[in-house]
């Protein structure tokens, strides 16, 4: 694994990735307010860009500052990713999803009861990106999105990792852990 913006801060145990995030760092494209952030921090495999997976993560943090986020990335370049994970907005987590495409964002969020842990579940077929989250240890999977993402040449790279980012302007940066990060190479559809 390789770090795009890579934090002043963090380990690797391979079982756990403790990072603190760097204040002022996104992800983020145009949208709203025409704003073009790519120095938020992404901590990534290769994978050929038209394999199928499922990659999966546990996030918990230590959010204290309005969109602290933690999750997984999937990536092409800076006009076409996903984030997925907990975003911190008015004081509450949320289980949050960016998709952006050609160069612009989108945002949708679900409202959850601020768990410990966030489950990710993330899974591509195709062009098809099917995001799901858990609330809890124990908490069982729900569909947070399906969405679109562009298919690239199998020789190409899609990276896929996990992010984290602190963009408000007031933020010194927040501590973050993910654990059990995996990718399944080569799954199917009727897998799920």
């Amino acid at each position: 694994m390789i770090w795009l913006n890579e934090p002043q801060i963090w380990s690797d145990n391979l079982s756990v990735i403790k990072v603190h995030t760097d204040a002022k760092t996104d992800f983020w494209r145009k949208t709203r307010n025409g704003a073009e952030r790519d120095n938020g921090h992404f901590y990534y495999r290769s994978l050929p860009g038209d394999e199928h997976f499922l990659a999966t993560v546990n996030v918990q943090g230590k959010y204290n500052a309005r969109y602290d986020q933690g999750g997984l990335m999937l990536r092409i370049d800076e006009k076409n990713w996903i984030k997925c994970g907990v975003e911190y907005v008015d004081g509450k987590q949320f289980a949050s999803v960016v998709v952006t495409v050609n160069g612009w964002s989108d945002w949708s969020i679900v409202s959850i009861d601020s768990p410990d842990v966030l489950k990710l579940r993330v899974k591509r077929v195709k062009e098809a990106v099917h995001i799901e989250y858990a609330e809890g240890e124990n908490g069982e999977f729900k569909m947070m999105r399906l969405a679109y993402f562009p298919v690239i040449d199998e020789k190409q790279s899609l990276m896929v990792g996990i992010m984290c980012a602190s963009p408000y302007k007031d933020s010194h940066g927040f501590d973050v852990e993910f654990e059990k990060f995996n990718i399944i190479q080569q799954y199917e559809s009727n897998q799920y």
